[in-house]
């Protein structure tokens, strides 16, 4: 039975956007009817793929980068909570869905409550009370740029409670007022009746995961275009470097890796997101603003981006290692990881020199259990289809079917198989 399901991503960032975006997909085809609620450049997504659209007042962009780039999650004040709920509960009761997605719209879990509609949320292992690796300070809060980072590392789980809670205080005061019961921090408030986590169990790990959040692995979108003329071209005896720092990046970035890796024996594939024109572009670099990254990917030794979890869950599918240069806390956290796991390096954005980045990719290039430890889970993510499974869940809950009692969900092309 065919459902009306709302679809309502933060349009401003391509990562929230596009998961958002392929769970729809699969649900237009099930037979649903599928509507987007949204705002931000990345509308423009959703509309080239046929969804009917509705414009909804969403946050400024350049706050959720200054507040993330503070290492802080105080993106919401109270006004404009008030402001959106307001919007969001006439939208509902202009529409009457049966079941909202979000991806980082987070009063929407006011709304759907006072509403009594079901909510399904996209979302990282890393954004939730169950997440269990133990990270340091982010180099980019207030307190690292003032005492030694060994000195906020010893403190760092103690920071991350008290910003966590201390950043929820507009919501929890929007929810006194509406008579709603308080939650626990800002990731309590992130959550939904339906939790679909876009990560792999051995990169995000969890524990005491309720039943109703289950991981449906990585949800990765690339462009529809054609590869650059230049692609057939590319001599695949030379190391090739692949450049790409999403849409959350430094424009210097580009700058700076054409002055280290010009006229040099690397053969370097740029992707700029438009962020950036190089007038006088070398003959070993091949640059374009666009290009399908999971081709550029599997052509390419070494990924050198930004950490956005979108393009390291996009180099593991192709095995291929990483080298990122983090721009906010949860690009850091991702790159902690990259790091740790034996998938690549994390360079310091503080203090970066362009040396370090040449240094690195000697490294990745030279010792092999980069690329081994890569392949590895290549062969991890090969039996997750995200969109598929996210759908799945959402058509099974919608039916008031039981979820799968394991947590982890394998989508296959007829149903849902567990593992």
């Amino acid at each position: 039975m065919s459902k009306r399901i709302l679809i309502m991503p933060d349009g401003n960032w391509l990562s929230h956007t596009s998961r958002a975006l392929e769970i729809a997909k699969v649900l237009r085809e099930t037979g649903h009817e599928v509507i987007f609620a949204i705002d931000g450049p990345y509308t423009r997504l959703a509309q080239e793929n046929g969804f009917e659209i509705i414009t909804i007042q969403t946050i400024d962009p350049e706050r959720i980068l200054a507040c993330s780039r503070d290492s802080r999650t105080n993106w919401y004040e109270y006004d404009f909570i008030k402001t959106s709920v307001e919007a969001e509960l006439k939208l509902f009761d202009e529409l009457r869905p049966n079941l909202v997605l979000m991806d980082f719209r987070l009063t929407l879990s006011i709304s759907c409550e006072l509403a009594n509609i079901p909510l399904a949320v996209i979302l990282n292992t890393s954004w939730t009370n169950f997440y269990t690796v133990n990270h340091g300070a982010p180099e980019s809060h207030g307190l690292s740029k003032i005492f030694d980072k060994s000195i906020t590392d010893q403190y760092a789980s103690l920071l991350r409670k008290k910003i966590l809670e201390r950043d929820n205080r507009p919501f929890n005061k929007f929810r006194k007022e509406v008579g709603l019961p308080p939650r626990e921090n800002i990731l309590d408030t992130w959550r939904g009746d339906l939790n679909l986590l876009a990560d792999l169990p051995e990169y995000g790990p969890t524990e005491n995961l309720p039943g109703h959040y289950k991981y449906i692995g990585p949800i990765v979108w690339e462009p529809e275009i054609e590869l650059p003329d230049w692609y057939e071209s590319l001599d695949p005896q030379k190391p090739t470097l692949y450049f790409s720092m999403g849409s959350t990046g430094f424009k210097r970035f580009f700058d700076q890796a054409v002055e280290i890796f010009k006229n040099s024996d690397y053969q370097c594939i740029m992707t700029t997101a438009g962020m950036v024109k190089i007038p006088d572009v070398p003959d070993n670099f091949f640059v374009v603003d666009y290009a399908p990254g999971s081709k550029i990917m599997e052509i390419s030794d070494v990924v050198i981006c930004h950490g956005g979890n979108g393009t390291v869950y996009q180099a593991m599918i192709q095995g291929t290692p990483i080298i990122g240069i983090p721009t906010m806390h949860d690009q850091e956290f991702n790159l902690d990881r990259v790091e740790s796991l034996g998938i690549g390096i994390r360079l310091s954005e503080v203090n970066y020199q362009p040396e370090h980045l040449e240094a690195a990719v000697k490294k990745v290039l030279a010792e092999k259990h980069f690329k081994e430890n890569a392949l590895r889970f290549k062969n991890m993510l090969k039996d997750f289809n995200g969109p598929l499974a996210g759908a799945q869940l959402i058509d099974a809950f919608l039916h008031g079917n039981p979820l799968p009692d394991t947590k982890v969900i394998k989508a296959r092309k007829a149903s849902v198989a567990t593992v």
